[in-house]
């Protein structure tokens, strides 16, 4: 198996973990945080800023970004940094392609790689309600489904933002990726068996 999966997904889908659960699966190297860790050692950003900006086009800031956010570096506004952080995730994200199959999440992975590589490209959605019910279970920065509700448009519309700005695509298009899967329709466990059997047949017609 040489093939890379990429994997989109809506905030609360429960595609991070149907990536992770299918890279066991598969038995292929699963890469998330590992991105943002390559990044920081080879950018000079402190990771703990790389997680929080990440993906966020939040335009000039109007408040001085500490010194210990990237070595010393000195930058006019977040525009620079935020094109900082995609250059040095997009370098992560090729490192870790050069390796061969694994499951990548987020972060323009399709984009970064289209051309390149053999990839199986992926997008998880699911209903409003079943976002909610998820994101009030896992995260504990939305306790009731208001605030959950509000999280889950506001981490929405930064990633279509993000994904718009690098590839002049739409987020979560259809005609972007090669299957867009329910996951609340389906349920996590198959959603995963059915994207491993796409994933070998995908695969093999392809090797």
């Amino acid at each position: 198996m040489n093939t890379i999966v990429t994997i989109s997904r809506q905030f609360g889908s429960g595609g991070r973990l149907i990536g992770k659960l299918l890279a066991k699966k598969l038995n292929i190297p699963f890469y998330d945080k590992e991105i943002i860790e390559h990044a920081a050692e080879n950018s000079g950003l402190a990771k703990e800023f790389i997680k929080e900006n990440e993906q966020k086009r939040k335009g000039f800031v109007s408040y001085p970004v500490p010194v210990s956010a990237w070595g010393g570096v000195s930058y006019v506004g977040f525009d620079n940094l935020e094109a900082k952080i995609y250059a040095a995730e997009a370098s992560a994200i090729e490192s870790f392609a050069k390796g061969g199959a694994c499951v990548m999440v987020g972060r323009c992975a399709d984009y970064v790689l289209k051309g390149d590589y053999k990839c199986l490209n992926i997008y998880v959605y699911a209903d409003m309600e079943s976002r909610i019910k998820r994101v009030i279970e896992v995260y504990n920065d939305a306790p009731d489904k208001r605030k959950a509700q509000k999280l889950i448009r506001e981490t929405d519309r930064l990633r279509a933002r993000h994904y718009r700005y690098y590839t002049e695509s739409d987020w979560g298009s259809a005609e972007n990726y090669h299957l867009c899967v329910d996951s609340a329709l389906f349920g996590i466990d198959s959603c995963v068996d059915m994207l491993a059997t796409a994933y070998r047949a995908y695969d093999a017609q392809n090797s």
